[in-house]
């Protein structure tokens, strides 16, 4: 099995000041454009599977990849940013929103509800509603999607696209390889960038880490907010 890590497009948050942070921003104009290079490059690729993080910026950026290849969107509830939806800025910034709608995520994802699948627990009063998510519960979810991954692989031999962000793309990376990836080596990630592993004999193997090869050297952004 092959999977494709995607980090979202630049958002406004990525844009902006930390103390302007929003809640769940959309993307920029940067943002928009990156997403449309990416689309484009990806309609090369023969992939079976794409699935988003339920976050504005990530439903914008997945868009932009179905609507040049037709794909059926799958919304999961556990690949979103570290923290989760919440507001304000700092340490100290714990209050949780409510997160989209399942009908909000429906109308951002896909070309029309029959191309999208939402994972049960993404209700029509928001997704998220809780106090803002702690580090170690994180780091709890990227072991929990490294074996919702595995699953996928052991099943059926396929390529997947997901599209998530920058600290959960880097403890998912360091789950799925362990030792054979430094803290390092993920501490920048780019806005679109593309990371490759493929799952051979029960284990994850890196191809590429971090591919910004369809984006103009004026677009390349990498700001983690």
């Amino acid at each position: 099995m092959l999977l494709y890590l995607i980090r979202h497009a630049e958002s406004q948050n990525n844009a902006k000041p930390a103390y302007s942070r929003v809640e769940d921003p959309s993307l920029t104009a940067v943002g928009r454009l990156q997403a449309q290079y990416l689309a484009e490059w990806i309609r090369v690729l023969e992939f079976d599977t794409l699935i988003t993080s339920p976050v504005l910026r990530a439903l914008q950026t997945a868009r932009k990849i179905h609507d040049h290849t037709g794909q059926h969107v799958h919304v999961w509830d556990n690949v979103f940013e570290e923290g989760g939806v919440y507001r304000g800025f700092g340490p100290n910034a714990v209050q949780g929103g409510p997160g989209m709608a399942r009908s909000q995520i429906f109308d951002q994802a896909a070309s029309m509800p029959s191309l999208c699948t939402i994972d049960s627990s993404i209700r029509e009063s928001g997704w998220w509603g809780r106090p803002r998510e702690a580090p170690e519960e994180a780091w709890q979810r990227a072991v929990a999607v490294s074996k919702r991954l595995a699953i996928f692989a052991r099943n059926q031999e396929q390529t997947i696209v997901l599209v998530t962000h920058a600290d959960f793309k880097c403890k998912l990376l360091l789950t799925l390889l362990g030792e054979c990836l430094s803290q390092d080596q993920v501490s920048s990630l780019s806005n679109t960038g593309v990371t490759k592993l493929t799952f051979a004999r029960d284990a994850w193997r890196l191809d590429y880490l971090d591919s910004v090869s369809h984006l103009p050297p004026r677009l390349v952004t990498g700001t983690k907010v």
